[in-house]
């Protein structure tokens, strides 16, 4: 079973003739799921849609993770992503909420501060701004597939080290006032195999501030000339979203950041985000590169 689509660029493809939120069966399900494991992002327009139609969705995809950091039980508005408060005014850019989606603006994948970082993540457009908000996307796979062999083989088993405290640091948020502790960090192989496509990639971000046994300044030239061959401008997709619009992406696979927009203007998304069923596996010289 194969699905209509069309690409988008150097990746993503747009999914043509499914409607996400009427019953999908099986075999057209597991071909969602393989094109979006092969193709990184899957876009889907004019599919306005409730959140509890969203948040199925995720769980059939996988256990859902709470994209908060506290430990209450998740319900329909910790799936809100929006620079207003319930009564549709615009929050200021010291509300703690503003302060915390900040980081957003930097290359990263969903909950690489995880053990068991995210696996796919569904995001829809409530209300976009008039201008700004987009949202790009890189491929790890890609970012790895350029660079030479010779750099490939150097970076295997070298592990990053996933920092929030130091993301949020950066930007002047004090993680430890806001949740009374340290923020969560982790450390993972810089090259990963997929789970299920068995593809390595890359595994960095602007969230990784240090390499194990490496100095730092040694440590962040590294990331950063990782990230610039991710982030290439000619391997990037750009969504610039319309109400209606539902983005899947495979986080395992893919980097995203979000663009700055106006303030003033109200930006309300949903984002879905699926646990991982495993910690990121660190790839191997004899696993495949290119598909």
């Amino acid at each position: 079973m194969s699905l209509e689509s069309k690409r988008l660029g150097p990746l993503g493809v747009e999914v043509l003739g499914l409607d996400l939120r009427e019953p999908i069966s099986d075999a057209d399900w597991q071909a969602l799921r393989e094109l979006i494991v092969r193709e990184g992002v899957a876009v889907f327009r004019d599919q306005p849609m409730e959140a509890g139609v969203q948040i199925e969705l995720g769980r059939r995809f996988g256990e859902l993770e709470n994209t908060t950091l506290d430990t209450m039980p998740m319900d329909e508005s910790k799936f809100l992503l929006a620079n207003v408060d319930p009564q549709g005014r615009t929050r200021s850019d010291d509300d703690v909420l503003m302060q915390l989606v900040a980081i957003n603006e930097s290359w990263h994948t969903d909950s690489s501060f995880r053990d068991v970082p995210a696996s796919f993540s569904l995001f829809s457009a409530l209300t976009i701004p008039e201008e700004g908000g987009d949202t790009f996307f890189a491929s790890l796979h890609l970012g790895w597939d350029a660079l030479p062999i010779e750099e490939q083989a150097a970076l295997y088993g070298l592990r990053g080290h996933h920092d929030y405290e130091r993301a949020y640091a950066l930007r002047d948020v004090d993680m430890r006032t806001v949740f009374g502790g340290s923020a969560p960090s982790a450390t993972h192989p810089i090259v990963r195999r997929h789970p299920e496509s068995g593809r390595t990639g890359l595994y960095v971000s602007e969230h990784v501030f240090a390499i194990e046994d490496m100095p730092e300044e040694e440590a962040m030239t590294l990331i950063r000339h990782l990230l610039d061959a991710c982030a290439d401008p000619k391997r990037v997709y750009r969504h610039r979203w319309a109400v209606g619009d539902v983005l899947i992406w495979d986080n395992r696979s893919t980097l995203h950041r979000a663009q700055g927009f106006d303030p003033d203007r109200p930006r309300v998304m949903r984002h879905v985000r699926v646990a991982g069923s495993e910690a990121a596996i660190a790839a191997t010289p004899s696993d495949p590169g290119r598909p």
